[in-house]
């Protein structure tokens, strides 16, 4: 856990530095609602474009030299990741695509201490959306027990869930 933290806190950093907005999803992120499992990356959602990745690689240096791979990574699959040699953590970009859901994602996006990390993190209610959506694509039950987790979490707008997934066409398998 030392080593993701580790890593949080210097990729919150950086992303502060060079003033990319961010949020922190994915399975780490449920760790700040107490609902902490295995895993060995951090996903990120940034508002950059491409060629904006100049401004990330500097500071790990040992991808330098991957800098247009990484590039024609992000072009063709919308995000790009890297591994942070000092602590061994990858780390998963996805490139902020717009819409009338991403935009209100990252309005509700907040500002916490996570594990003594300043950093910004997803609406509890935006995370439990990416995991139905992660679901759906993989059927995995990781997935599938953070939304059921997430879903346990008091003060979740359930009028905020379900105005989303009806106009996103999210299956909500009758979790709520």
């Amino acid at each position: 856990m030392n080593k993701l933290v580790e890593a949080l806190n210097k990729v919150a950093q950086v992303l502060e530095k060079e003033q990319i907005s961010y949020m922190l999803v994915g399975g780490f992120a449920v760790g700040f609602y107490n609902h902490v499992r295995f895993t060995l990356d951090i996903d990120l959602i940034i508002q950059i474009h491409v060629h904006h990745i100049d401004k990330i690689i500097p500071h790990f240096p040992e991808w330098e030299g991957q800098l247009q791979g990484l590039k024609d990574s992000a072009t063709q699959l919308k995000f790009f990741n890297i591994i942070d040699f000092s602590t061994g953590v990858k780390l998963d970009f996805m490139l902020y695509q717009d819409s009338d859901y991403n935009w209100t994602a990252f309005e509700r996006r907040r500002k916490v201490d996570f594990l003594g990390v300043d950093c910004y993190i997803a609406a509890i209610e935006d995370l439990i959306i990416g995991k139905l959506l992660w679901y759906a694509a993989s059927k995995s039950e990781k997935q599938l027990g953070d939304i059921q987790y997430l879903l346990t979490v008091p003060k979740v707008n359930f009028d905020y869930l379900t105005l989303w997934c009806d106009r996103l066409l999210i299956n909500r398998y009758g979790l709520f």
